[in-house]
């Protein structure tokens, strides 16, 4: 139900910023919006070329930079070069592995940064933590001895 609930607002805000609602972009948010682990444009299109005739790794990084300049989506920056994608548009901050390079949607309040920074006259409009580290996996491994 809520993966319904995001797809209508999609087509509501696709159409406000003028961008046609096709198929493929349905089928391209549709799966990013249903993933919680940040994809990038390779991994996405991994999962849909069997289920979409046609598609092409190009036609998903266009439809993701499209989907971004309109603000439906967001890019995960990450220490590596390639670009991971979240649907997910409320602020929210992540947490990158250096070593398996998994992404991780971490609850973190950012009030106390946002009204020290209004306090000396920035406007606030989105505020974001980006951490890296180790996640419980990679750290298990090297507790246990293991590499």
């Amino acid at each position: 139900m809520e993966l319904e609930r995001k797809l209508e607002l999609f087509r509501k805000k696709a159409k406000e910023a003028g961008l046609k609602v096709t198929p493929q972009r349905i089928a391209i948010y549709r799966e990013l919006a249903s993933r919680s682990d940040h994809p990038s444009a390779e991994e996405l299109f991994e999962s849909l070329k069997d289920k979409i005739e046609g598609i092409s790794l190009t036609t998903v990084y266009r439809t993701l930079s499209s989907l971004e300049k309109a603000g439906l989506v967001v890019r995960v920056p990450t220490l590596k070069d390639k670009v991971h994608y979240d649907a997910k548009l409320e602020p929210h901050s992540h947490f990158v592995c250096v070593k398996c390079g998994a992404i991780y949607d971490i609850d973190i309040p950012l009030k106390q940064p946002s009204a020290k920074l209004s306090e000396e006259g920035f406007e606030v409009l989105n505020c974001t933590l980006l951490c890296y580290g180790t996640c419980r996996n990679c750290s298990s491994t090297v507790t246990n001895g293991q590499k």
